[in-house]
């Protein structure tokens, strides 16, 4: 079902010191920054390894309401805040296998999954049943 690694997503207090940090002292590549896309209420840096496919992603919180900022709230520093795979085959087919294990899906994409602004659709999985860690999966 999954084919790797896409990226982890990581929330911070300070965007452009973090991005200074992965650029500068860790030699990264920025491939993006910019709005998350409309009410998802956070900016997010892109960064890929070398290996083309796997990421990081820096998150600031735009507004004082909305999982990311009571997030960073909880988090003052910054912390990790989800893991994302990417799927093999359709997003669906996912879905379907995650809530036949008995899986609940969280936050935005507690309907079934959606589309965000780096073209990705994705589907976020409850921590409650990943051992605390918010796991998201994707196809692109």
């Amino acid at each position: 079902m999954l084919t790797g690694l896409h990226h982890v997503g990581y929330v911070v207090p300070d965007l452009d010191a973090a991005i200074a940090f992965y650029r500068d002292v860790l030699g990264m590549h920025l491939e993006r920054r910019g709005d998350a896309g409309p009410g998802f209420n956070f900016e997010v840096a892109v960064f890929r390894l070398r290996d083309g496919s796997t990421g990081i992603e820096l998150m600031r919180p735009t507004t004082g309401t909305g999982p990311f900022a009571d997030f960073l709230r909880a988090n003052p520093k910054g912390a990790l805040h989800h893991v994302a795979y990417a799927v093999e085959g359709h997003l669906t087919d996912a879905v379907n296998h995650a809530k036949a294990c008995g899986l609940s899906l969280a936050g935005s994409t507690a309907h079934g999954p959606i589309d965000t602004a780096a073209g990705w659709r994705i589907l976020n999985i409850d921590p409650a049943g990943t051992h605390g860690l918010l796991t998201q999966l994707g196809e692109q």
